[in-house]
């Protein structure tokens, strides 16, 4: 624990608040990309998307670019949120549409993310514990070094707690489009939020101290990959794989069928 608050001591300060695109109209595009560059190696750092051979750093890096690019031309003020919130969703959104448009690549990390998450479920609900890694790799017939390879491919498509509440990546509905506009006044949508995040609270809560520890840092903290792994003393991999196991985990939580029941009658309260 004293490395871990070390190292958020000496974690960067983040950028400076900017100023809205609608308050800057003296700047070109150009200069408002060089001026908001800052959020594509943020976006890029904390999704440590990374495709050997077919999908690295720098291509996250252009994809990141054309999001913000989009962002810039899009924005404008009165939306409701800042222009960073804004460009951090576009930038998001196109770096995973560039992955998952490698039509391979994303369909062999949506097989292997239901694979490993069904296999948790299920021996979750034999053990009465979450299973180590070694026992879901044997209840997927493979060894463990093969199991963190298929937690790799999985990170591709699975890389965020917001789309805990798909029950395909192809599917419209993320768990984020169940919480209402925090300027809107809707009591029942606001039951449906609280309820959504007490189950998944609740979840979080039954997973293994590690994998809690690397949720709660990179989430709360919003600390990346690589600061995650100077913390714990593992590669900026290994992290990955790891988050990519504990979202996985709580994905099938989540969508066992009672959690699905709940969620779409209170969604059908609406």
């Amino acid at each position: 624990m004293m490395l871990q608050q070390s190292a958020l001591r000496s974690r960067p300060e983040p950028a400076p608040a900017m100023s809205l695109v609608g308050d800057d109209p003296g700047l070109s595009r150009d200069q408002l990309v060089e001026r908001y560059s800052y959020l594509i190696k943020f976006v890029v750092g904390r999704l440590g998307v990374s495709v050997s051979g077919v999908f690295d750093h720098e291509d996250a890096m252009q994809a990141g670019a054309i999001g913000l690019l989009q962002a810039i031309d899009a924005y404008r003020p009165g939306m409701g949120a800042s222009f960073a919130s804004y460009a951090i969703t576009r930038i998001r959104g196109a770096i995973l549409d560039a992955v998952r448009s490698l039509d391979t690549v994303g369909r062999a990390g949506r097989e292997a993310g239901r694979a490993i998450a069904e296999a948790i479920r299920e021996l979750t609900a034999s053990l009465g514990r979450p299973p180590v890694e070694a026992e879901v790799a044997s209840h997927l017939g493979c060894s463990v070094e093969r199991y963190r390879e298929r937690l790799q491919g999985a990170s591709v498509v699975t890389i965020s707690l917001t789309e805990l509440d798909r029950h395909d990546d192809d599917e419209a509905g993320a768990f984020d489009e169940v919480t209402p506009d925090p300027t809107a006044v809707d009591p029942a949508g606001e039951a449906v939020r609280l309820g959504v995040l007490e189950s998944l609270t609740g979840a979080i809560g039954t997973l293994p101290q590690r994998q809690q520890l690397i949720l709660s840092l990179y989430y709360r903290e919003e600390l990346t990959y690589r600061e995650i792994a100077e913390v714990l003393g593992v590669t900026e991999s290994r992290i990955c794989q790891i988050h990519t196991e504990a979202v996985l985990s709580l994905r099938g939580r989540m969508l066992e069928p009672g959690e699905v029941a709940r969620i779409s009658s209170r969604r059908a309260r609406r």
